[in-house]
């Protein structure tokens, strides 16, 4: 009895024993350095004279802002209202990505700190159940007029926006937008409202509705260009039957004004719930207003068309800039892309077209000025070209950037300068 206890033990030791070393075994050998917060985002706080009120708001602007040369300018995406803080991450981050890969351009997206919805008071006409009227107890126009002469100014001077407005809405906080796309129609060029079908039938007056009023602002003015999305979740339709009615209203009464200048997608997004057919709201909408036929130049193909390459690059993003009515220009730098400037400057100088790739990377440079890699490409050209003068200061230029502002290709710049300088000796031998 006490050899089988004793042994028992025995086990039980060795077990306790053998989990502690494997648990040991599984913790990890790392142990931190040092840690730094990842920005990617401004929160910015000014005194509003009209509204008179301090007003915090949350900026994003693209990351190649401070590279950029003045030509660039940025469209500006408004999330309206208390729910703006809720989707500003997800939404910035949807628009970085697509504007990396050419598929929007790049813009600045705004949110605000704050508890009010700037909206018009409406009638609910039954959509609510629960609530006969919406009281938001805020001045809607004194909201816009912050906006016309305060905000969109001050962004304009500071971070070179264009005047090319798109706003968003989710759910409660798109009574605004609706409003401006009625009241206001030069505003914004583009409302995206998500979770609305519900807002679009109320109105400013008992059984009067938003679409009402939207069709007014059209027969005023037909000619008024406007993009409108409109997207609502399954699970929101499949409660609410009115709601299928409001959809199918605003697209039949706004029909007549499509074929001109206005853009419209009314839309049910399968498979999600309220808040969480945001993100392929976003992709849905995203795409009516700059869809991917025109926003995905292939410069390969376009440096293929009889004629100078970079006239054709030129004429491209004219056709868009005319289109959206802000300067739209071709793409300096492109991640892991062919289409952009610096891939083409290299392919026309494989290709032999040096004079066309010297043009173009000039342009680069007018796009990046603060690059030493374009300088450094440039200086290429120049040698292919048996401007050796012009490819020796040209390389020196690089070398000064690289020393001021990124030392990775240093060395590479250094060898380049030491090379034209032996051709230019040999040269000027007499």
């Amino acid at each position: 009895m006490k050899t089988n206890s004793f042994l028992i033990l025995t086990i039980l030791v060795f077990t306790f024993i053998f989990i502690g070393n494997a648990q040991q075994s599984h913790e990890s050998s790392l142990s931190k350095i040092s840690s730094s917060p990842i920005t990617y985002a401004q929160k910015v706080t000014f005194h509003s004279k009209i509204l008179d009120e301090n007003r915090i708001i949350n900026i994003y602007i693209p990351e190649s802002f401070h590279e950029a040369s003045k030509d660039h300018t940025y469209p500006v995406v408004m999330i309206s209202g208390s729910h703006g803080v809720k989707f500003f991450q997800m939404i910035s981050g949807v628009i970085r990505h697509l504007s990396s890969v050419t598929r929007m351009p790049e813009a600045i997206i705004i949110s605000f700190e704050e508890e009010t919805h700037y909206a018009p008071n409406v009638y609910t006409n039954g959509m609510w159940s629960r609530r006969d009227k919406l009281e938001f107890n805020a001045d809607p126009d004194k909201f816009t007029k912050h906006l016309k002469e305060e905000l969109f100014p001050y962004l304009k001077e500071q971070y070179r926006a264009a005047d090319y407005r798109i706003i968003v809405g989710v759910s409660g906080s798109s009574v605004y937008p609706l409003h401006t796309f009625a009241k206001e129609p030069d505003l914004f060029q583009a409302h995206i409202t998500v979770a609305t079908a519900d807002m679009i039938g109320m109105g400013y007056q008992p059984n009067t509705t938003f679409i009402d009023a939207f069709e007014e602002s059209f027969v005023k003015n037909p000619n008024r260009k406007a993009q409108f999305y409109l997207g609502v979740s399954e699970n929101d339709i499949s409660k609410d039957k009115p709601y299928i009615k409001n959809m199918e209203e605003l697209k039949k009464r706004l029909a007549p004004f499509t074929s001109k200048n206005l853009n419209l997608k009314v839309e049910v997004i399968p498979n999600e719930d309220h808040y969480a057919c945001i993100i392929k709201a976003m992709l849905s909408s995203i795409e009516m207003i700059f869809p991917k036929e025109k926003w995905s130049p292939k410069f390969r193909e376009i440096i293929k068309q009889p004629g100078n390459a970079l006239k054709n690059i030129d004429a491209f993003h004219q056709k868009l800039s005319t289109a959206y009515g802000f300067p739209i220009i071709p793409r300096a730098e492109r991640w892991n892309s062919v289409n952009s400037l610096r891939f083409i400057g290299r392919k026309l100088l494989q290709d032999g077209r040096i004079e066309e790739a010297i043009q173009v990377i000039k342009r680069r440079i007018q796009y990046r000025p603060r690059s030493p890699w374009a300088y450094h490409n440039l200086s290429e050209a120049l040698e292919k070209n048996n401007q050796l003068t012009a490819a020796f200061k040209t390389q020196q230029k690089a070398i000064q950037l690289a020393q001021k502002y990124d030392i990775e290709y240093l060395s590479e710049y250094e060898e380049q300068l030491a090379k034209i300088k032996t051709k230019l000796e040999k040269q000027n031998k007499p």
